[in-house]
């Protein structure tokens, strides 16, 4: 009689669920691509609230969450094959072992950036103390932390712990100077963790105060210890539903980058894993978009904060995923990170959730650098790709692996690259690939240590492989291909390889599986370089219909000895004008370009980086000239990206 009452109120409540779905109203901020979306994910947390619901009725025994030691919590996430799935709460030396305090007021390369006008989302088990001496604003009259959810999953009224330590660890302005956060100046907008990928959707796209870059210091533990043994062998390294509703976010919102813990499982053990300590990696933390932080533990020389010796904590989660792609990204430093916790006071925590928010924090900063000289903030996919590519290798290993990933976040090498960029040193560039066509560029060398390339893009979302065990089938969408040619040599990008069967190898050759390429070339020779960047199969995307050509935007990188790049590489920006500007929506474009030459292609975007606008014009003049109209915008500031061939420029558009 129990089980048919709880089934009847079940079904209920069901019906209570899907009326709300089925009656979704949509969100004239949001794109139609977002609003489906939302709904999907509105329904999924439904569902998952059920699921629980019912399990905590029928286990009446069990906790819906609890408290831990070290000031986090854990807390049913889901309901998997009648078994609870937990979600759980996984410094000044980290930034200087990170490099961070060169971008600050101070430092190394002479820049005062703190995070002005930028605002990032934390999303942990409750809310920070927003009232916190060191989250108060430069007069000390306000707070530069919101609280949007105001409670704990726990229930708790008051703040968390673990919440409060990684917005410190983010953001605190240093009235303790030993628990100076990252970016000492940000804003932050704090939530918990229920219901967070639906939130980071409106998040995202808030008409007033939109995120450009969100921490999620939590996850899903192999082995949660609540005596029901490891969660199911097939979860670790799968690209299950939540991985793929994460990239679908990213993929329909461009500019935001989503970084993540890599978890504390690093010494857990289960059965059925790829490899034995390998393969630990849960549900969105599979995730081709965001990036994945993996917690190090390096020892720095005093005085000059030099890197000793560089280590992985045990703890810290490894991947790869299923498929081979190289998780975690790259890795930070969270081990005995020291910031705030509430009641005014400050701990030491160690864990992937303080690696997570150093790198999140030192990532703010180099978003207001590129800002300030580019008049727009970095894509998602050039500031992933920027931060793999100065990565500091491991020296246990060379090229990527499934412990550091790319290697140890290097601010200052990642600040300079920028740097280099606009002074024509290095190829910081966001460009566009059509369906069918290829991207390349010619450069040349001296001889030197390295020369290195790199790609990212955010790809569409792929198929979700739920309850399916190591399946190693790739789950990348678009596959763009980078290769560097020099005469008849031709030098691929890394990959891992798993043909043996029992360990993953860094090798180069064609990578089918990552949405990050690099290519190395260790001790380069003087002479004239090619770049190519081309694709496989048919670009996918979701404009248009099924069939419709489609391109895939992509960041690329390049850095080396006394490169010389293009003499024509600035011909747009030289001899650009954009009239009027501010305008109510009709401008005119025009530059100087050879008749006859490459198509004109222009995209643009608003500042959360949705795509409003774009078209590929025919060039038959020394002088382009178009006039474009955007209809129905909201008043604003836009970023219009112009390619011409190998040229390519953004320019900051107003609409009044």
């Amino acid at each position: 009689m129990k089980k048919i009452l709880v089934f009847a109120v079940l079904c209920f409540i069901m019906q209570i669920s899907f009326a709300q779905t089925d009656t979704y109203k949509y969100d004239d901020n949001l794109s139609k691509e977002n609003n489906e979306l939302l709904k999907h994910l509105l329904e999924q947390e439904n569902l998952r609230e059920l699921r629980i619901n019912e399990y905590l009725s029928t286990n009446p025994d069990k906790k819906r969450a609890t408290k831990l030691n070290n000031g986090g919590i854990m807390a049913i996430y889901d309901i998997i094959n009648g078994k609870p799935i937990y979600k759980s709460t996984d410094n000044l030396d980290a930034a200087r072992g990170t490099k961070t305090t060169s971008l600050r007021l101070g430092g190394s390369l002479g820049f005062d950036f703190s995070g002005s006008n930028i605002t990032v989302g934390v999303w942990d088990g409750g809310p920070a103390q927003s009232a916190h001496p060191e989250f108060m604003d430069a007069t000390n009259t306000q707070s530069r932390v919101s609280i949007v959810d105001n409670v704990t999953v726990d229930g708790d009224t008051g703040f968390s712990d673990h919440g409060t330590h990684v917005t410190g660890t983010i953001s605190a302005k240093g009235v303790n100077p030993a628990a100076l956060g990252m970016a000492p100046n940000v804003f932050v907008k704090s939530y918990n963790w229920s219901n967070d990928t639906s939130e980071m959707v409106q998040a995202v796209n808030n008409a007033t105060n939109p995120i450009l870059l969100s921490n999620h210091s939590y996850g899903v533990p192999v082995d949660a210890n609540d005596g029901n043994g490891p969660i199911d062998s097939w979860i670790m390294g799968c690209y299950n539903s939540d991985a793929s509703s994460l990239d679908a976010l990213i993929q329909n919102n461009p500019q935001y980058l989503v970084v993540m813990s890599a978890g504390n499982s690093g010494t857990t053990t289960y059965p059925d894993g790829m490899v034995d300590g390998m393969d630990k990696l849960t549900t969105d933390k599979n995730a081709k978009n965001n990036l994945v932080i993996a917690n190090a533990n390096p020892s720095l020389t005093p005085f000059t904060y030099e890197i000793s010796n560089l280590s992985i904590n045990s703890s810290s989660s490894q991947g790869p995923t299923d498929d081979y792609r190289i998780k975690p990204d790259i890795a930070s430093d969270g081990t005995n990170l020291f910031s705030t916790v509430p009641t005014d006071s400050y701990s030491t925590f160690s864990g992937t959730s303080m690696s997570s928010p150093n790198t999140a924090g030192s990532i703010v900063l180099l978003q207001e650098y590129y800002k300030q000289l580019n008049n727009t903030f970095m894509m998602a996919s050039t500031a992933k790709g920027l931060v793999c590519h100065t990565a500091t290798d491991d020296t246990a290993n060379v090229g990527p692996d499934p412990i550091f990933g790319w290697g140890f976040l290097n601010v200052e090498e990642a600040a300079n690259v920028i740097t280099d960029s606009d002074a024509s040193d290095a190829i910081l560039d966001e460009l566009t690939l059509d369906d069918g066509d290829t991207y390349t560029y010619t450069f040349s060398a001296s001889a030197g240590d390295v020369l290195k390339a790199t790609i990212c893009w955010t790809d569409m979302p792929g198929g979700s492989l739920n309850n399916q065990l190591n399946n190693p089938s790739p789950r990348l969408v678009n596959d763009l291909d980078l290769r560097i040619t020099k005469g008849s040599e031709v030098y691929e990008p890394w990959k891992l390889d798993f043909s043996n069967g029992t360990d993953f190898l860094a090798v180069k050759g064609d990578n089918v599986r990552d949405n990050v390429e690099i290519v190395e070339i260790e001790n380069a020779t003087a002479g004239i370089y090619t770049i190519t960047v081309s694709h496989k199969g048919t670009l996918q995307g979701n404009e248009g219909g099924p069939f419709d050509s489609q391109s895939q935007d992509f960041a690329l990188i390049l850095t080396g000895n006394n490169l010389t790049l293009s003499t024509d590489d600035n011909t747009i920006s030289n001899s650009l004008m954009v009239f009027p500007n501010p305008s109510k929506g009709e401008f005119t474009v025009s530059f100087d370009t050879k008749a006859n030459s490459d198509d004109v292609k222009i995209d643009i975007y608003d500042i959360s980086g949705r795509k409003v606008f774009n078209n590929v014009y025919s060039n038959n003049a020394s002088r382009f000239t178009e006039t474009i109209s955007l209809n129905g915008v909201e008043p604003g500031v836009y970023v219009a990206n112009i390619v011409n061939g190998n040229n390519t420029t953004s320019r900051k558009i107003i609409i009044e």
